[in-house]
């Protein structure tokens, strides 16, 4: 994958993963997530075994490869060691990703953020030598900062774009909640019963 600026594919996926609403992607991701833990055993507490690229799970619209960019960025922007947050060893977030989330996308936006995740792991070779899987977690910070900052927009976008997305499917999923103090969707916990698209009532 080249690291001059990304074509027009995946342009367009990030300025769609930019503009991605978070409200109806969470609750996509969160009926999804139970689905995509229910199909990984992994025992009682989903947890993975060490992270390789060979390790990681079996997913439907991930290679490995692309499964690994997502895994070291996730370690990246989500570091749970020392807080109240579930580990990410406990968390199925790969499996909620592919199953919840891009398994919804219209096929020219996977492809398209397909070929930005690859876009995104040799983006490092021009200042560091190396892939995004292969920095140090000083480095691959350094270089999320860099694009987080960029001054072309689809940098910027496609690294929102994908923290956005590792984000959502890790919060999806119920047992992240209760380290941050959140009790669940008020209507579940009252037992009152989705509407869907309802119509606001009228005066």
């Amino acid at each position: 994958m080249s690291t001059s600026m990304p074509s027009t594919e995946i342009a367009q996926a990030a300025a769609a993963l930019r503009q991605l609403p978070r409200r109806q992607f969470l609750r996509a991701a969160t009926a999804a997530a139970a689905a995509a833990t229910a199909a990984v055993s992994l025992g009682p507490t989903l947890a993975f075994a060490a992270q390789t690229t060979a390790s990681l799970p079996a997913l439907k619209f991930m290679n490995a490869d692309e499964a690994a960019v997502m895994q070291r960025l996730l370690e990246v922007m989500l570091p749970t060691a020392g807080t109240p947050l579930l580990p990410l060893t406990q968390v199925p977030v790969l499996q909620t990703l592919d199953a919840a989330l891009l398994a919804t996308m219209a096929p020219h936006i996977l492809a398209g953020l397909k070929g930005g995740i690859g876009y995104f792991n040799e983006g490092p070779q021009a200042t560091f030598g190396k892939r995004f899987v292969d920095l140090s977690d000083e480095q691959a910070i350094r270089f999320c900062d860099s694009w987080a900052n960029a001054p072309e927009e689809p940098k910027r976008a496609l690294s929102m774009g994908l923290k956005k997305l590792l984000a959502l499917s890790y919060f999806a999923n119920p047992p992240t909640w209760a380290p941050l103090g959140y009790p669940g969707p008020f209507t579940r916990r009252s037992g009152i019963p989705s509407l869907g698209n309802a119509p606001l009532p009228k005066a």
